[in-house]
């Protein structure tokens, strides 16, 4: 039973936990933290990369790193992500390629990233979760741990960890349930329904850690999280919000949620599958976004490093745009072989049509072409009859009913820059509004831009942005012209 390091670089810490896991336990041996200077890290991105270094340089000295590897969870706004079904008699290079393919087109900026994909239980079909990163991101972490002296096993994130444990857990396998995760002023909730992951949305807190009033301010969270549980029908509505990070004085607000949405909303509890020595020294809901990676599993998990080595270039593109020396042979022999095949079907024509001839003339070819004709204008009947119905089906239809896919497509393309709080639909000119808010109002044109990509709609407009001093969140609308279907 192997043991292992793993790093999560939260916004104000760095985290190191050794463990090791079998199939049925994880279990917790020690644990290190190191406190970073306020703004080094915000939001997954790295501001202050000489206070970075000197962290890990400190938490190696406590840990006793020497040539010891690393894995390392990162939670940034700038990984891309989705979920994806793919048949699963994919091979994994063919699965790449499409994880690939799907990315890509959410990128609007052309820039530079590298993909991976977390396997998931499969179904009908191999679930994944897919993510995209930028490549001077991956560099940058290498470079920094480099000159800190510690060496990477891998990186992943911290969204794959959670989904990983959560289905390791078997008290939630089959639960529809809000999972929030507290790091520093950064918080992350997921949304679960079934077991299976939906989605998940991050946003900073304003209010001061350490007091109930906390709890208060993720209201609107929780709410949006409900509204997109209820309007999915695959599985039951969440009915849990578990938190995990919270200080002791914060628990008492759970109350706030709990009776606002007539919910159970609680602390993320103890479970048996994970197990504590002496000098662990952290619980399951301090580490909850790293736990997952340390776990003994059969299926593909994220690993950046790994991905950004591997060459995405063909044995083609590689001889630098040139066709082989082979190809214009192939080419020449392809033209020789068309002329064979014309040249034997002339030689046959005229045969053919003497044969075609004896047969349009004989009687009784006569009398059944005579019944086919008959046969043909009874069907005739039948097809009317049909397309009738179908033009009733596209009347039904051309009206569409708002499912928890449109919504979760329209949710997928903000990111982490923001999400969408509420939606209202107009029947009688379909059209949908969402309610939105994001941190940053310069990113408002680029989600315009995502949504009017995915082919749900006929035009998106948007109106003018206002600043909410209480959350310091921008809110505006985005007014949504749904397709009409063919």
């Amino acid at each position: 039973m192997s043991k292992q390091h793993t790093l999560y670089l939260a916004d104000d810490r760095l985290l190191l936990v050794k463990s090791h896991a079998n199939k049925k336990l994880l279990t917790v041996e020690a644990s290190w933290q190191q406190q970073l200077p306020q703004g080094t890290i915000l939001n997954g991105i790295i501001n202050d990369t000489d206070a970075l270094v000197d962290g890990l340089v400190q938490l190696k000295k406590q840990a006793k790193l020497s040539s010891t590897k690393v894995r390392l969870v990162i939670d940034s706004s700038q990984i891309m992500a989705k979920t994806l079904s793919v048949p699963l008699s994919l091979s994994a290079k063919e699965t790449a390629g499409v994880v690939r393919t799907e990315l890509s087109e959410l990128d609007s900026g052309e820039r530079d990233l590298v993909f991976d994909y977390t396997e998931l239980p499969p179904t009908q079909q191999q679930e994944l979760l897919c993510f995209g990163i930028e490549r001077p991101l991956l560099a940058q972490i290498t470079e920094l741990f480099e000159k800190a002296g510690i060496k990477l096993s891998g990186i992943t994130s911290a969204l794959s960890s959670c989904v990983q444990m959560v289905q390791f857990l078997p008290q939630l396998a089959n639960l529809s349930f809000i999972l929030c995760v507290l790091d520093g002023q950064t918080v992350v909730t997921y949304l679960f329904a079934g077991g299976r992951y939906l989605m998940n949305a991050r946003s900073r807190l304003i209010t001061e850690r350490g007091t109930p009033a906390v709890l208060g301010e993720l209201l609107g969270r929780v709410s949006s999280m409900l509204q997109f549980s209820q309007s999915n029908k695959s599985a039951e509505p969440a009915q849990t919000v578990y938190f995990c990070g919270l200080e002791p004085n914060e628990e008492p607000g759970c109350r706030v949620i709990a009776d606002t949405f007539h919910i159970t909303a609680q602390p993320f509890p103890d479970v048996e599958q994970v197990a504590y020595n002496a000098h662990a020294g952290i619980l399951l809901p301090e580490m909850f976004p790293m736990s997952g990676c340390m776990l003994h599993t059969k299926y593909k998990a994220v690993n950046f490093l790994e991905a950004s080595s591997q060459s995405e270039v063909s044995s083609l593109e590689k001889k630098s745009g040139k066709l082989p020396w082979a190809v214009p042979g192939v080419l020449a022999g392809l033209v020789m072989l068309g002329w064979a095949v014309l040249l034997f079907g002339n030689y046959h024509l005229e045969s053919q049509i003497k044969d075609v001839k004896a047969y349009t003339t004989d009687a009784n070819n006569i009398d059944l072409n005579q019944q086919a004709q008959t046969t043909r204008s009874i069907i005739s009947y039948y097809n009317a009859a049909t397309a009738e119905a179908n033009r009733a089906i596209s009347i039904l239809e051309s009206n569409p009913q708002i499912t928890a896919e449109l919504l979760y497509r329209a949710s997928s393309v903000f990111g982490d820059a923001g999400s969408i709080l509420e939606y209202h639909y107009t029947a009688s000119n379909n059209t949908i509004v969402y309610g939105c808010s994001v941190a940053d109002y310069r990113s408002i044109p680029t989600i315009v831009e995502r949504l009017s990509g995915i082919g749900d709609y006929w035009s998106v407009s948007y109106t003018g942005y206002t600043l909410n001093n209480q959350t310091g969140q921008y809110s505006f609308n985005l007014t949504c012209v749904l397709n009409e279907v063919a």
